[in-house]
């Protein structure tokens, strides 16, 4: 049966039926979908990766209020500029772009200059026993001295791991949301990244 839900970025009420994770539409067709005006794929995108935003965000900024303010920013752009945006094969890349260009401004904002935050010093993620990522690149058995590796990664270093691993991003999509100049620049950086880490685990 259908359910009914506020759309948080209107007055409306929106027929929305909750889909079981194997009966997520495609990403290009739900975007697709949200694109042409459909508010049940708004919401659904809203809901499904809001979660993933909020971790994110407060990776990059440590600060919770300035987190739920961009990801709203995010939203309210979206639905206002749906008919201009593109296609997309990968919501969840685009949304994280657009959170970190928000967060960027922000920061710009409160320090009156431009404050980068991949200088950020916090850019912190663990790995989980039940995230298994990246033990048959570096050959690890135990899950917490390589978090502790990674904690003696530069914050670039980190970022990358984060996004190859975690997020499970191509060299090309880290390259867009790192902003660094070639493919192979961020090939590079991924292999000293790895490298400092095996250093470390011997």
């Amino acid at each position: 049966m259908p359910q009914f839900k506020l759309d948080p970025f209107s007055s409306k009420i929106l027929e929305f039926n909750n889909l079981e994770p194997s009966k997520l539409l495609k990403d290009s067709i739900l975007w697709d979908d949200f694109r042409n005006g459909a508010d049940a794929a708004f919401i659904q995108i809203y809901e499904q990766y809001f979660d993933s935003l909020f971790a994110y965000g407060m990776r990059l900024s440590k600060n919770e209020s300035l987190t739920e303010d961009g990801i709203q920013e995010v939203f309210f752009d979206l639905k206002r500029l749906r008919h201009k945006i593109g296609p997309t094969d990968n919501i969840k890349f685009y949304l994280l772009k657009c959170l970190k260009r928000k967060l960027q401004r922000q920061f710009s904002k409160w320090e009156q200059k431009r404050v980068s935050i991949e200088n950020c010093q916090d850019f912190d993620f663990t790995i989980s026993h039940e995230q298994q990522l990246i033990d048959q690149q570096i050959g690890m058995e135990r899950i917490g001295k390589l978090n502790k590796a990674i904690l003696n990664l530069s914050p670039r270093k980190k970022e990358i791991i984060y996004y190859f691993f975690y997020e499970g991003f191509s060299y090309a999509q880290i390259q867009e949301i790192m902003g660094l100049d070639n493919v192979k620049t961020t090939r590079n950086l991924m292999y000293k990244a790895l490298g400092f880490l095996r250093e470390t685990l011997k």
